[in-house]
């Protein structure tokens, strides 16, 4: 008798092969020359097992009373440190794999839903950990969140980072809270890092805090774009920030003196 632990990894690999296949030669050629990182098949077969979880947790009654109105609307939210390396075009294969995949779960159970199947698979700077949200057709009620592997929950947690600039000569100092709006760096008078320069834009950069503890910064449209360690942040991208990292905003340098 098969082990059943057997089965879901050959899911899960096959899933993981599927995505790749989808690719085709565009990334045979990129993981020959080591240039195209992926996702690890646990990885795939976990986004998998989660969405089915979403599935059979929030079936809905159909016009009969019946529980088998599944949700068809499904948002993969990936963390900085897991899509830093993955191309785009690779993380549309993970959602549409994943897409056809859902739909022959849910048409195997013969559950019906209010709309096609669609998985988007995405980079979101702001979340701690990857994040399932599912969703119905026309709904105006919240998505619902697929919970963390092993039920674990996450903690809040503060921290302050202090930057001297080397342009005015000051120390500036922002107070940062996980899970909280980031913090934004700009000219406007109500941001938590006010810097009054031409060279500034009213938005310039934000700060968020991860619930692991590590401090990102992101460009958020600037006109003259965000600097660290003297390379260009790109659009909807964010990195770490730790100790002694040069920060870039208009004409000012920003050195990370504290993370506390």
């Amino acid at each position: 008798m098969a082990d059943a632990k057997d089965s879901v990894l050959d899911k899960a690999e096959g899933l993981a092969r599927r995505i790749l296949e989808r690719l085709g030669s565009k990334v045979d050629s990129k993981l020959a020359s080591g240039n195209q990182q992926t996702l690890s098949s646990r990885q795939v077969g976990d986004f998998a097992s989660r969405i089915e979880h979403l599935i059979e947790s929030n079936r809905r009654e159909d016009d009969q009373g019946i529980r088998r109105v599944a949700p068809n609307r499904f948002k993969l939210l990936l963390t900085y440190e897991e899509t830093s390396a993955l191309s785009q075009e690779y993380m549309e294969a993970v959602g549409k794999e994943l897409t056809a995949t859902v739909f022959e779960y849910i048409s195997n159970r013969r559950y019906l839903t209010r709309g096609p199947v669609e998985v988007l698979a995405s980079r979101d700077l702001f979340v701690k950990s990857t994040t399932i949200k599912a969703g119905f057709d026309g709904d105006k009620e919240p998505p619902v969140v697929a919970p963390q592997p092993g039920g674990a929950q996450r903690t809040d947690e503060a921290k302050s980072v202090r930057f001297d600039s080397s342009s005015d000569g000051r120390s500036y100092r922002v107070e940062l809270k996980a899970g909280g709006a980031p913090a934004y760096i700009g000219r406007a008078a109500d941001n938590a890092m006010r810097l009054d320069d031409p060279s500034v834009s009213r938005l310039h950069s934000s700060l968020t805090l991860r619930g692991d503890g590590t401090v990102l910064i992101a460009d958020v449209g600037s006109a003259n774009g965000t600097y660290l360690n003297e390379q260009l942040l790109g659009r909807d991208e964010a990195r770490p920030l730790k100790l002694r990292d040069v920060v870039g905003v208009g004409d000012f340098k920003l050195t990370v003196s504290e993370i506390a």
